[in-house]
């Protein structure tokens, strides 16, 4: 998927993210340490969670993203934090290699992009100082149900997308086989509305989220997708999608008592 074709819009689309890394956020604050932390983001995009980092005023605030006009953008926000240390890396986060260890690392929104999760966890452990956490947003596998089943009444076959979105029983037995314990977690459904199928279909090729690399719908498949997708409506929107918001923190277990709280 190409983010930095999605770079510039992707803010006005981006409602479900933005509610993730706020989850998330919450989530983290009563397991960050007295001191100021040294935090890396994964994935930061945009910088929907990278302003609720900076505000914190970490003594380091690492951020990373695949896209460099999405960089960009997360850049000119931090413009606001002229006294806190921060860094942007173009790159992508299973060829990262941080030259320091971190007190928390964010991973929001992100996971559902890596091609081999359970080898990123196995070197991103190594990242993390004693006592570190690793602070997870993710997007579980009832979101865009809606879309799933209109696109399959409408074409026939099932919806393929370069996106994976786990389970949180999936998500947590490879985080557990990489070494981490779950402390703490958070879930919800979050309904998106829009007015019309037209605009569900283009915030959604916005998001980038369900990019495919199958054929496109021809006209009349379109059409009958529009049709389904009213289906998702009721007196509030006329199309209804849902994402399932899951917010993690874990930590090594090896180092599961040598963590200072808040």
């Amino acid at each position: 998927m190409n983010f930095n074709l999605k770079a510039s819009k992707y803010d006005s689309v981006s409602e479900p993210q933005a509610e993730l890394a706020r989850g998330l956020f919450d989530l983290s604050l009563d397991y960050l340490p007295n001191t100021p932390p040294a935090f890396l983001e994964l994935g930061c995009g945009t910088g929907h969670l990278s302003l609720s980092l900076a505000g914190c005023f970490p003594k380091m605030l690492d951020c990373l993203d695949i896209s460099k006009e999405m960089l960009q953008i997360c850049r000119g926000k931090l413009q606001d934090f002229p006294s806190v240390k921060w860094r942007l890396f173009e790159n992508d986060a299973e060829d990262f290699e941080p030259d320091t260890q971190y007190d928390a690392i964010y991973c929001s929104a992100t996971v559902q992009w890596l091609k081999d999760l359970p080898a990123f966890l196995s070197n991103a452990k190594k990242w993390l100082k004693p006592g570190g956490i690793f602070a997870l947003g993710a997007f579980g596998e009832k979101t865009l149900q809606e879309m799933r089943v209109a696109y399959k009444e409408a074409s026939g076959r099932s919806l393929s997308t370069e996106a994976k979105f786990y389970s949180q029983k999936k998500l947590l037995s490879m985080f557990e086989k990489a070494g981490f314990s779950l402390e703490s977690s958070a879930e919800c459904i979050y309904a998106q509305g829009f007015e019309n199928p037209t605009a569900a279909l283009k915030t959604l090729n916005k998001m980038g989220v369900t990019g495919t690399s199958e054929k496109p719908l021809n006209r009349t498949e379109v059409l009958k997708l529009k049709d389904a997708l009213l289906k998702t409506g009721n007196e509030n929107s006329a199309v209804n999608f849902s994402w399932e918001l899951m917010a993690m923190i874990f930590y090594l277990t090896s180092h599961a008592g040598s963590r200072t709280l808040r």
